[in-house]
């Protein structure tokens, strides 16, 4: 991680703190996760609010003694922000009022990426007086700089005001995006959300698939008749009840036992088979898509899968996985199904070499052949599914064999368990 984002306080300016105890949540990259207090004291001081983010090694709060002076600490060299500000003696306070100084950086109250932000930029200190720091004591930070590194050469370039231009992202900074609004005139923005945390992750993890493994696609109908039929005489019987997408991690698990070669990694030049198969579900959670995954679903019955997988997209859905239990997967199923989607493609996940999508199931008309051999036009229930390879690892042949082993084993699902 290069930062994180604040999701909870758990305690207040003001509260006891037992180390051990629970002070915050943070939304890593897939996941939120609690973070434990590391020191028994008073949470004197909180420096970064929900919603909030910060690079890592960033302090976000001071625990402490009551009446502690920790101003010395933050200013120091690994303390991180600013010190706290020294208050003008009483003979003073009348020259305070009466006189504005020049502003300069050495006597902003500016945090250590805010100085470095002046200095590369050049941006006048003057131009940052009417803005109210969210730093420690009100102090600025980089973030509270109104406007974008390239909203700046933007506006200096077209000799645009950029105090005249409103702002949409983080704390009312002007954006590049902000600027083509102001000179257009026309659109009304709803609202600006910065492309970071967890969508920036996701899109960059996929941008990075799509750019270095070459996606090859294969698609099949399959008629769902025996599979709605199988599934509804298992949950007269069984207990938990038994998920479509349960089956289909079964099925899946089946054809990579038979076809192991699709089962694979590329990895520093290795092609790298895996003997445990763990097959992923993709899940839009609260905090994005992710992956839970259940492990060696070769070594487990139906009953186990469909437990485990109702525990995991129930707490992936509220972002609460450990990260364990959304990685390792070694293939992956997307199954849009339940949105009533006919057809899609999918970006392989991670290091995986193969992706499984999943439509929803609709009426539509199939040409059989009946028992005297002729053809007839039926209406039956059908789904598509499309199989995505990484073709630097997975050759048509094999890629077509495997949907096509898919196919067969969910129009006749006792075969995924014989």
């Amino acid at each position: 991680m290069d930062e994180g984002q604040l999701v909870k306080w758990h305690k207040a300016v003001g509260d006891k703190v037992a180390k051990g105890e629970m002070l915050f949540e943070i939304n890593t990259d897939k996941t939120t996760m609690p973070v434990e207090a590391t020191s028994d004291g008073t949470l004197l001081a909180i420096l970064l609010e929900e919603g909030a983010f910060a690079a890592v090694f960033t302090p976000i709060a001071v625990i402490g003694e009551p009446g502690e002076d920790y101003g010395a600490a933050l200013a120091a060299p690994d303390g991180g922000n600013v010190a706290a500000p020294q208050k003008p003696k009483e003979e003073n306070l009348a020259a305070v009022n009466a006189t504005a100084p020049v502003l300069s950086p050495g006597n902003l109250k500016l945090t250590p990426k805010a100085k470095k932000l002046l200095k590369d930029e050049g941006i006048d200190p003057a131009s940052l007086s009417g803005i109210k720091g969210t730093g420690y004591q009100g102090g600025l930070t980089a973030k509270d700089i109104k406007a974008s590194p390239l909203a700046r050469k933007i506006a200096a370039a077209t000799g645009v005001d950029l105090a005249a231009v409103s702002g949409h992202g983080a704390g009312g900074k002007v954006m590049k995006a902000d600027l083509a609004v102001h000179a257009a005139g026309e659109k009304k923005i709803l609202s600006v959300t910065p492309y970071k945390g967890i969508r920036k992750i996701i899109g960059d993890k996929m941008s990075q698939s799509k750019l270095t493994s070459p996606h090859v696609y294969f698609t099949e109908s399959v008629d769902t008749t025996n599979l709605s039929a199988f599934r509804k005489q298992l949950n007269e019987t069984l207990e938990p009840k038994i998920a479509v997408s349960d089956i289909l991690t079964m099925a899946a698990a089946r054809a990579l036992k038979k076809y192991p070669s699709m089962n694979a990694s590329l990895i520093d030049g290795n092609i790298v088979v895996y003997e445990s198969i763990n097959v992923g579900t993709a899940v839009a959670g609260n905090n994005g898509l992710i992956v839970p995954v259940v492990k060696d679903v070769q070594l487990k019955r139906l009953t186990d899968v469909a437990c485990e997988s109702k525990d995991l997209i129930a707490r992936a859905k509220e972002g609460q996985l450990n990260p364990h239990e959304y990685s390792g997967g070694t293939f992956t199923i997307s199954n849009l199904g339940m949105f009533g989607i006919e057809n899609f493609t999918a970006i392989i996940n991670g290091d995986e070499s193969a992706i499984l999508s999943v439509s929803s199931v609709r009426k539509k008309a199939v040409v059989m052949t009946n028992e005297d051999g002729e053809d007839c036009v039926v209406i039956r229930p059908m789904m598509n599914i499309q199989l995505s390879v990484d073709h630097r690892l997975i050759d048509g042949m094999l890629a077509a064999g495997f949907v096509g082993y898919i196919k067969q084993l969910l129009e006749n699902p006792v075969l995924i368990f014989v």
